[in-house]
């Protein structure tokens, strides 16, 4: 069985050309000396290589593909599992919601279509995430309290720059960088500011822009 081993992590290796050789393969052996766990070899299968490379929708048909196999069928309680170890770095509020929105029953049999579907939402939100924690702390600085906090009247130049990273203006659809605008200045203008001086902080930023961007009814406190 070694040799099985062996041979499929350097295929996947091979195939993902990751930028950790050793932390990859480390990762894979680890794994194998857990046991089955299908959930988190499917998570793996998910974070092997960005998804922009080619191989990424290869290795998320081989995630459903071991996740489906283990019962027949693709249930909603692991589906949501994994949705929630992809999400689990997000923000509280964020990870309830997406959640909320990108639910599934217990025993609801999740097609192909809803699993790309739900992975890719988890995937982009986690990329608008970054960029917009990237031009957050460019235009922060520390608090008294030691917690990075921007002026809220400097928000607008970062809802310029994310929009341009988001939906570009060279971009087929102007219509959506407008909207987007639109929503994320909707967002700064209901945003409380803390303190006299008129700070805010990430978590306020972003969470206020992933309310004004999802569904009003996914607003609910019963979920995880």
């Amino acid at each position: 069985r070694l040799t099985v081993y062996l041979k499929d992590a350097l295929t996947l290796l091979l195939e993902n050309r990751p930028a950790r050789p050793l932390v990859f393969l480390a990762d894979y052996f680890s794994l194998v000396t857990q046991g089955r766990n299908p959930v988190r070899r499917a998570y793996h299968y998910l974070r092997m290589c960005p998804k922009d490379r080619t191989i990424f929708m290869d290795n998320l048909v081989s995630a459903f593909t071991m996740l489906e196999s283990e019962g027949g069928c693709l249930t909603g309680v692991q589906y949501m599992n994994l949705v929630q170890m992809l999400v689990s770095d997000f923000p509280y509020e964020i990870v309830r919601t997406l959640c909320k929105v990108l639910g599934k029953g217990e025993n609801a049999v999740v097609s192909f279509q809803d699993f790309l579907g739900g992975i890719k939402a988890c995937m982009l939100f986690e990329e608008f995430l970054e960029d917009a924690e990237d031009l957050f702390y460019r235009y922060s600085f520390d608090s008294d309290s030691s917690e990075r906090v921007m002026l809220k009247s400097d928000l607008e130049k970062l809802v310029v720059e994310l929009a341009d990273r988001t939906c570009p203006e060279d971009s087929q659809r102007p219509a959506s960088r407008e909207e987007f605008v639109r929503l994320c200045r909707q967002a700064c203008s209901n945003l409380p500011p803390i303190g006299p001086s008129g700070h805010v902080t990430f978590i306020q930023f972003v969470s206020s822009i992933f309310r004004v961007l999802t569904p009003p009814d996914s607003h609910t406190d019963t979920i995880l």
